[in-house]
């Protein structure tokens, strides 16, 4: 008999939840990596040093991490759906904010805000995805897919606003905020009874899941890969340009080359989630990490830095939907166990952006990525443990 597949196993009420999910998971692949893109544009525009430009996207990782620790506490009082649908629109009132002032603080804030919205979206569709998919990968990397997908179109969106002026990165900011309105617009609708819920579920508000070894070691594996992710993804466009290895038109092509690669990526390992286990494609993953951050830090031409790239992308793919597999159906037993989780593995992706940052400001852009080789190693390591520990 023929296995049913994930959509096909949903009520119609929760296909349309899910399809909104996925769609707000899209939204949210588009503004991350427009912050990325658009970086350059802004730091020339209002004046921005390096050190500014890393704090502005530590500020969105500050806000993401955060957030996703508190979405939990804040569902148990207002519930699910009215959470998400609060939580939805604060990313477009950060953007709204970007267009009206260069004042560093306030951009911070804006960019904290982004990713105050991000974190608790993010809670969200993660537990309940996983929830409805028994914890199972291959619903969950098709869920980071549509985020790859929103992703792949940034750059391009980014490329069509500033053809004609390097100002027209305020159009694509408008672009996203028509989105965030029709996200806005489509979620009340939703049906949200399958989701699982804070005060009816096993373990209720307890922290219980602390206890629980195997997520302890999928949060390490993700603190250390989320050091890598986040500062890949906000400083790309910036160190292709600054590498001199391409203009800033070919740099966003290049970037968006990235999400390309991670959006097939992701959509193979959730095909290959059926045949391999968490802990050999996580192994697998880390592995490719290692080698092609070092082509990518120690290439100087363009060739090379391509083939870094792709491999970086397709490397990086499956790593957030698999890690969560990784640490089994606690988050279903645990309805706070996914707000802690993001928020300590996260911690890497606040602070590598900006020591990335500061030492590009004392040296160069390329020193700074550089940085990155240490979490690399280390995410490698523990992903060897996790492997031995899970050997099936």
């Amino acid at each position: 008999m023929k296995k049913q597949s994930f959509f096909g196993s949903l009520v119609p009420r929760d296909r349309f939840m899910v399809g909104n999910l996925f769609f707000l998971y899209l939204i949210q692949g588009i503004f991350t990596i427009l912050i990325g893109s658009i970086l350059p544009m802004m730091k020339a525009e209002y004046g921005l040093d390096y050190r500014i430009g890393g704090f502005l996207i530590s500020a969105h990782s500050i806000g993401n991490q955060l957030t996703a620790l508190i979405a939990g506490l804040v569902a148990l009082g207002l519930g699910t759906k009215r959470s998400l649908l609060m939580f939805n629109a604060m990313p477009f009132i950060g953007f709204a904010l970007t267009l009206v002032t260069g004042n560093p603080l306030l951009l911070i804030f804006a960019l904290l805000l982004t990713g105050v919205g991000r974190g608790a979206i993010s809670n969200y569709n993660n537990q309940i995805i996983s929830s409805l998919s028994g914890g199972s990968a291959a619903p969950l990397n098709m869920l980071h897919g549509f985020f790859a997908i929103g992703a792949v179109s940034a750059p391009f969106l980014v490329l069509f606003c500033t053809r004609n002026s390097d100002h027209g990165w305020r159009y694509a900011v408008i672009a996203i905020i028509v989105l965030g309105i029709i996200s806005m617009i489509s979620s009340p609708f939703m049906k949200m009874d399958s989701a699982p819920s804070a005060d009816s579920a096993e373990g209720g508000s307890s922290f219980g899941f602390l206890k629980d070894r195997q997520l302890l070691l999928s949060a390490a594996i993700m603190f250390f890969y989320q050091c890598v992710e986040a500062s890949v993804m906000g400083w790309m466009v910036t160190y292709y340009i600054d590498s001199g290895v391409a203009t800033q038109d070919s740099a966003q092509l290049l970037t968006s080359l990235l999400w390309v690669t991670i959006l097939i990526g992701r959509f193979a390992c959730s095909a290959l989630a059926s045949r391999f286990s968490s802990a050999r494609i996580i192994l697998f993953l880390c592995s490719g990490i290692i080698l092609f951050l070092i082509v990518l830090l120690f290439c100087h031409s363009l060739v090379p830095m391509l083939f870094g790239t792709i491999g970086l992308g397709l490397s990086l793919s499956g790593m957030y939907g698999t890690t969560v597999a990784n640490a089994g159906d606690v988050f279903g037993k645990y309805p706070l166990a996914m707000g802690v989780f993001v928020t300590a593995s996260g911690i890497g992706a606040i602070i590598t952006p900006s020591i990335i940052g500061a030492i590009a400001q004392h040296t160069d852009m390329r020193l700074g990525m550089g940085v990155l080789l240490f979490p690399a190693v280390i995410a490698l390591l523990l992903a060897i443990r996790n492997r031995i520990k899970n050997p099936g």
